[in-house]
């Protein structure tokens, strides 16, 4: 066998490093590229994942996929499928916070509806009212979303100013029976849409602990004037100027007010 020369050793040596060094180069930009690979999972990645665990009975893990999607985009699906995994994970709380979200967004589904009664009926704070009457009522208010009201209102809006422009230049191109009754009909839905919006726009919240101690005060040393139970929807009140860590809520029902932490309410 032939011996390397002195020449030859650093031409191997060299072609040695060289092959270590690229791999080293591919090595790491493989992990850059997997790192990237998860950390680019997107929020529909993540809605579909949290459906495959619900389906597995996996709840916990589903609400945590669900958790993180919502950071990405907001659907009333999506808030509804959290709904979901809470109840079955068993924080009720939690559950109605959701529900209500969806509620708000599609307040005419009836899969919504029928999961935040349940859910409400529960912990004692029924959606729903009593009595046929009133429920009808209270089916035929909420039937249409915020959106399609809005979207409604607009369309009769545009006929409406279409049919007003003709009108001036002396081209009446529809009755004038039409034009009271779509009249009529735009004040109904911009009437409708004011209600719905102003309801939507109370601040509102649900207790998400097991029980809410509603203080006197914003601090730990005040005494426990009165206790809210999980579940149940609050007023989430602005008399007085906001105190970090703390919300001053309201039970219209029981006519109290007081102070909790933030971390017993959440925000609808």
């Amino acid at each position: 066998m032939d011996e390397l020369t002195e020449t030859q050793i650093p031409e191997r040596r060299t072609q040695n490093a060289n092959r270590w060094i690229t791999f080293s180069v591919l090595s790491f930009a493989l992990c850059v590229l997997s790192f990237r690979w998860v950390q680019a999972e997107s929020p529909q990645d993540l809605f579909h994942t949290g459906n495959v665990l619900y389906a597995e009975g996996k709840f916990s893990d589903a609400v945590q996929k669900y958790e993180t999607a919502s950071a990405g985009f907001k659907s009333w699906v999506l808030e509804y499928n959290l709904g979901n995994a809470y109840y079955r994970a068993g924080q009720t709380g939690k559950a109605i916070l959701h529900y209500e979200r969806a509620f708000r967004m599609n307040s005419g589904q009836p899969d919504v509806i029928y999961n935040l009664n349940l859910a409400t009926n529960k912990v004692g704070d029924p959606e729903l009212p009593q009595g046929a009457l009133p429920i009808l009522a209270w089916r035929l208010f909420y039937i249409l979303s915020i959106n399609m009201l809005t979207l409604l209102s607009s369309l009769v809006f545009i006929f409406l100013y279409a049919a007003a422009g003709f009108a001036l230049f002396g081209r009446r191109f529809v009755s004038d029976e039409l034009v009271l009754g779509m009249s009529l009909l735009f004040v109904t839905l911009t009437g409708w849409l004011g209600v719905r919006i102003y309801i939507l726009e109370k601040p509102e919240g649900v207790v998400v602990t097991s029980v809410a101690e509603v203080r006197s005060g914003p601090n730990m040393t005040y005494p426990t004037n009165f206790t809210v139970p999980e579940g149940h929807r609050v007023i989430l009140l602005k008399e007085q100027e906001p105190i970090q860590g703390w919300l001053e809520i309201g039970v219209p029902q029981e006519g109290l007010k007081g102070w909790v932490p933030d971390t017993s309410v959440e925000v609808i």
